[in-house]
């Protein structure tokens, strides 16, 4: 039996945590993982309708995943980039023969040990490949929290004093090097015109200068701020990108193999391709850590080319590679992108009868098994002003993420949101049709609750 009480001391006293302070550190301790839910040391099992962090597409502890693990451990342990192994190798296959292959466009791939790594280096890649130093990157967007990630992001790697009344960001913010392009157009958005962010971003290449700009860094769907793009805005991205011999960066790490009932986020919108991609998280469920670069042909050919003197430690890590095996393969043979885009059209038919009976759902948007639900007042304003601007200061328990957090908790739900007003659901691939009831009748109560706080 684990003594949880020690445990509780021992990460109460040694371990750095992040997002709370000390003073309002919650310790919520995991007893185990299987298939969709969560045991908790008190015994409460939680369904687990957010994939931690959009993070576990398959679940937890996914069989097919876990086997070629097993596998790989009596074989290998780590083995450095300079040499190869079974698994990198297959790995590499998997993702630019068999996921991409039809496509074409892919040259090459890389497997580091995160996604933010995986965006570091296609920032790289870029300068490299281009000669120019700029990146632009959207606003509210999240692409990692390492010093060069941190940079492209809207929520930033910033500190809360202890009165948490302001915030305090990193010295030199923002660095030269990247400037902010206005955020997407909501999935809803209806224009006869051009989109008016792109019409801004273009106004900002001239500003700059494109001989100045390496790429555009964007999502497919905002991850951090749960925003769902208009249908038109990646296309435009592309064209814009073309016009100004830039490069597009697609940061696929949430959206990316079958979050949005695609391999990749991008496809859900027509024929554009990326130049680089980032990825992570569901290239293997996150059963390791994992991060992945795909480079067009050209750039990938370019840098075949040279020596180019990069890499890390972990770089191409054998057993990460089998968890990636194991993920790809047991998605491909079980036609799990199907599945999500069914499991996602019976999510979507329930969200929508929520929203026809809840004044405080305004807009939602989404696809495959990702969405996002923004939360309003009475006159169809966001609730917390600050809205995606938040710096997370103050007294955050009355939110409305943090209400649905607490509310569907109470019900046995893992479920709320980054954001103050939104809420952002995304549960494991295999999830059933019965476990979305289950959690949409806890999420019903808890939009009750707020539907209270806006009366």
């Amino acid at each position: 039996m684990t003594d949880w009480q020690s445990i509780e001391r021992w990460d109460r006293a040694y371990y750095l945590h992040n997002v709370q302070a000390q003073s309002e550190y919650a310790f919520c301790a995991v007893e185990r993982q299987d298939g969709n839910y969560l045991w908790l040391a008190d015994g409460t099992r939680l369904l687990d309708f957010q994939s931690q962090l959009i993070s576990d597409g398959l679940g937890h502890r996914h069989p097919g995943t876990y086997a070629e693990i097993r596998k790989a451990m009596d074989r290998y342990g780590h083995v450095f980039f300079g040499m190869a192994s079974e698994y990198r190798a297959r790995a590499a296959k998997l993702i630019i023969e068999d996921v991409l292959g039809a496509h074409g466009w892919a040259g090459r791939v890389r497997v580091l040990a995160s996604g933010t790594e995986a965006v570091d280096s296609c920032m790289t890649m870029a300068r490299l490949y281009t000669g120019r130093p700029v990146v632009l990157t959207q606003q509210h967007s999240f692409h990692g929290l390492t010093v060069g990630a941190t940079w492209l992001r809207g929520y930033r790697n910033n500190l809360s004093p202890p009165d948490f009344a302001h915030a305090i960001d990193s010295p030199d913010f923002p660095r030269s090097g990247f400037a902010a392009i206005p955020p997407p157009e909501h999935q809803r958005y209806v224009s006869a015109g051009p989109l008016p962010s792109i019409v801004e971003t273009e106004a900002i290449i001239g500003r700059i200068g494109a001989d100045k700009i390496a790429a555009i860094i964007t999502e497919p769907m905002l991850g951090a701020a749960g925003i769902p793009s208009h249908p038109e805005y990646l296309p435009a991205i592309r064209a814009l990108c073309d016009r100004h011999d830039l490069l597009w960066i697609d940061d696929e790490v949430l959206c990316g193999f079958g979050r949005l009932g695609e391999w990749f986020g991008y496809q859900v919108f027509g024929d554009s391709v990326p130049d680089l991609v980032a990825a992570g998280k569901a290239v293997n469920g996150c059963a390791l850590p994992a991060g992945v670069v795909i480079a067009s042909k050209p750039i990938a050919e370019y840098f075949d080319r040279a020596r180019w003197w990069s890499g890390s430690t972990w770089d191409g890590h054998p057993l990460v590679c089998a968890s990636i095996v194991g993920a790809i393969e047991s998605m491909l043979a079980t036609d799990m992108l199907a599945r999500v885009r069914s499991r996602g059209a019976y999510l979507r038919n329930r969200l929508e009868a929520l929203a026809d009976r809840h004044p405080c759902v305004g807009r939602t948007g989404g696809w495959g098994l990702f969405y996002a639900v923004d939360l309003v007042d009475s006159n169809g304003r966001p609730i917390i002003p600050s809205d995606r601007d938040t710096d997370f200061t103050g007294d955050l328990a009355g939110h409305p993420n943090n209400i649905v957090a607490r509310e569907c908790a109470r019900r046995g739900v893992l479920l709320g949101g980054f954001v103050p007003n939104t809420i952002k659901i995304g549960p494991p691939y295999t999830i059933e049709e019965s476990e979305i009831d289950i959690a949409m009748d806890a999420f019903d109560a808890a939009l009750t609750q707020v539907d209270n706080v806006i009366r």
